[in-house]
């Protein structure tokens, strides 16, 4: 089996930024619509900046990216759920692995998804809060965790630094 990792952080109101193991970088964001609707609540000082422009030498491939939509589209429900809840979400931080198995097609097996809230200068975002948000994201609002079948486990986590 192999295991794939991929780590998404926060670049905008609702914008991530994916990074595979050989680093190569492709940015995932949300609509006008949703940004809009999460910088109604937010404080626009504590979201981060984009970073450089991708790295165009070491291309993602296609597992990569399935493993980006789904990180991508978590992240964007947590955010909106903790804007709704006015929580102090500053960075977040999205690390995704996915097991795969030992045949053809190489299917994920497994797949972890870890939610990393970093305290803000206004403090940090309630624990269970966001545990709640994650769970709820992956397991009943993201489209793309809804496409994945029965025998995929998917497995939530969550930690506040």
């Amino acid at each position: 089996m192999s295991t794939m990792r991929i780590t998404l952080r926060r670049s905008g109101a609702c914008a991530f930024e994916a990074t595979n193991e050989a680093g190569a970088r492709v940015v995932v964001a949300g609509s006008s619509e949703l940004e809009a609707r999460i910088l109604e609540r937010a404080d626009a000082s504590r979201i981060p900046s984009p970073s450089a422009a991708p790295a165009a030498d070491a291309p993602m491939r296609p597992m990569e990216l399935f493993l980006v939509s789904l990180a991508g589209c978590g992240a964007m429900d947590v955010v909106l759920i903790l804007s709704r809840q006015r929580e102090p979400l500053g960075e977040l931080t999205i690390e995704v692995s996915g097991r795969r198995a030992d045949a053809t097609p190489a299917v994920f097996e497994q797949i972890t998804l870890r939610f990393v809230a970093h305290a803000s200068d206004v403090g940090a975002v309630d624990t269970a809060k966001l545990a709640r948000a994650a769970e709820l994201s992956v397991h009943k609002y993201c489209s793309v965790a809804s496409m994945l079948g029965p025998d995929v486990e998917v497995r939530v986590e969550t930690e506040v630094r």
